[in-house]
C-alpha cells in the first residue's frame, strides 16, 4: 500500500507517538513542500521558531500510516492519549 502524498494534508505514524511542547498531541504531519525527493513538514513535534524538518520521501512514507485530515478538527492537532473512536 503506497499513500499518496499532498501539501497541506496531516498524516500518522504508523505507531503514534505523544509529541509538543507544552500539552501532549500526537505526533501528526502535516506536510508543507514537496521536492523532487524530499518532503518539508510541520507538527506538534516541530518546536515554535524551528525550521520545518525536510527528510526523504522515502522515510515520511516508511513513517506514515494514513492521511488524517479530514479526522481532524479545522487548524487543530489531535490531542494525546487519542480517544477510541478518534483519528487512529
Amino acid at each position: 500500500m503506497s499513500i499518496e502524498l499532498r501539501i497541506g494534508r496531516c498524516y500518522r505514524a504508523k505507531k503514534p507517538r505523544p509529541a509538543g511542547q507544552f500539552t501532549s498531541y500526537a505526533n501528526d504531519r502535516q506536510i508543507v513542500r514537496i521536492g523532487v525527493d524530499t518532503v518539508q513538514y510541520d507538527g506538534p513535534s516541530v518546536h515554535a521558531g524551528r525550521h520545518y524538518p525536510t527528510i526523504s520521501k522515502e522515510k515520511f512514507i516508511e513513517w506514515a500510516s494514513h492521511d488524517v485530515t479530514d479526522e481532524l478538527p479545522p487548524g487543530e492537532w489531535q490531542q494525546w492519549p487519542i480517544k477510541k473512536g478518534a483519528a487512529q
